[in-house]
């Protein structure tokens, strides 16, 4: 399946928005792609500390909560509540790394969710996390309607 492109369906706008597309959606899981590029944000001397890649894992869980609730009205938002059992097996990404992040549902309710992410490079993890969100329209997220997220 082919998607449209994230800055259809997600508030993210470059250059804060650190993935480059979504390959895999089902309501329980994700894959998105990014190739590190030397004007990317956070890159000093052609590399990107790995803790980065927490909020890769962040993204990639918005485009699948954002892309599945693409036809809400108001829009959906979400954030970033916490992580837990964060694995770095590298220290920094290089520019021209390819990376392939993935999210898995672990449990969710009406407003919260928690997902098992790692991030790939040809195959290889360099990185997992348990992440903990909170999700929901823009009034549950005690935002004014047309607000920013």
């Amino acid at each position: 399946m082919v998607y449209p492109p994230l800055q259809d369906f997600l508030p993210h706008r470059p250059p804060m928005l650190l993935i480059d597309e979504l390959v895999h959606c089902t309501p329980h899981d994700v894959t998105c792609t990014v190739t590190v590029r030397a004007d990317a944000p956070f890159v000093v001397d052609g590399r990107v500390p790995a803790l980065v890649s927490l909020e890769l894992f962040a993204q990639t869980v918005a485009a699948l909560h954002a892309y599945l609730h693409r036809d809400h009205p108001g829009g959906q938002h979400g954030k970033l509540l916490g992580t837990r059992e964060l694995e770095l097996a590298v220290d920094h990404f290089h520019v021209g790394d390819a990376l392939t992040i993935t999210g898995h549902e672990l449990w969710h309710d009406e407003h919260l969710a928690q997902f098992r992410c790692e991030l790939h490079r040809n195959g290889e993890r360099l990185a997992a996390a348990a992440i903990s969100v909170a999700h929901g329209g823009a009034q549950d997220q005690g935002a004014r309607p047309g607000a920013p997220p």
